[in-house]
C-alpha cells in the first residue's frame, strides 16, 4: 500500500506543483479545471458531476498519498487498515473542500467582472487566426503574465478580412471570456 501512497503523492504532488510555479516557469500556464460534461444528480441535489473535475482527483490524490504515506512513517505500517481508511476520508476532504472553494470564486460576480474588465484595451498578439466568422486566439500581456484569450474581431472590423498568428490587435470588449479585438493600424501608430 505504501507504493500507492507514494504514487499518488507524486503525481497528485507534481501537478499542484505545475499549478502553484507556473508562473514562474516561461509561458506555461497549467489549467486544472476541467470537467466532466453532464450533469449528475444524486437524490439530495448534490451535483457528483462537480466533484468528478481533474482539480478535485489531483487534490484529492495529493491528500491520500501524503497523509498515508505520513501516518505509514508514523505508525510503521502496522495499522494498514487504519492508514488507508485515513487517508481515503483525508483525500476526499481536501479535494471537495478545494473543489467547492474553486468554484465560490468562479461564481464570485465581482472577481469575474474585474477579470474581464481589467483585458480592455491591453494589446495583444494573435496566436491563432482570428476570421470574420470564426473566434481564434490572442495573447495578451496583462501585468507579468501573459494570458492565452479566446477573441473575436469586433463587428466594425470585420470586412478586413482574417487576422493572422503575430499580427497585433487590440481588446475592445471582453464578455463570457471571450475577447472582441480590433487590428492595430500601423499607419495611425506611425503618424
Amino acid at each position: 500500500m505504501l507504493s500507492a501512497y507514494i504514487f499518488c503523492l507524486l503525481v497528485g504532488g507534481g501537478f499542484l506543483a505545475l499549478s502553484v510555479f507556473g508562473d514562474f516557469l516561461d509561458g506555461m500556464d497549467v489549467d486544472l479545471d476541467v470537467d466532466v460534461d453532464g450533469e449528475i444528480d444524486a437524490g439530495g441535489g448534490a451535483d457528483v458531476a462537480k466533484l468528478l473535475s481533474l482539480r478535485t482527483m489531483v487534490y484529492a490524490m495529493f491528500g491520500f498519498g501524503a497523509t498515508g504515506a505520513l501516518l505509514h512513517a508514523i505508525w510503521g505500517g502496522s495499522s494498514a487498515g487504519l492508514t488507508a481508511v485515513v487517508a481515503g476520508v483525508t483525500g476526499l476532504a481536501s479535494g471537495a473542500f478545494i473543489s467547492a472553494a474553486f468554484r465560490w470564486i468562479k461564481r464570485s460576480e465581482a472577481s469575474t467582472a474585474l477579470g474581464e474588465r481589467s483585458f480592455v484595451g491591453l494589446t495583444g498578439e494573435v496566436s491563432m487566426e482570428i476570421g470574420p466568422d470564426s473566434a481564434g486566439t490572442v495573447n495578451v500581456l496583462r501585468g507579468e503574465r501573459r494570458y492565452s484569450v479566446r477573441a473575436r474581431l469586433d463587428s466594425t472590423s470585420s470586412d478586413d478580412g482574417p487576422l493572422g498568428p503575430g499580427q497585433s490587435v487590440v481588446v475592445v470588449g471582453m464578455a463570457d471570456g471571450i475577447a472582441t479585438v480590433v487590428p492595430v493600424d500601423m499607419k495611425l501608430l506611425e503618424d
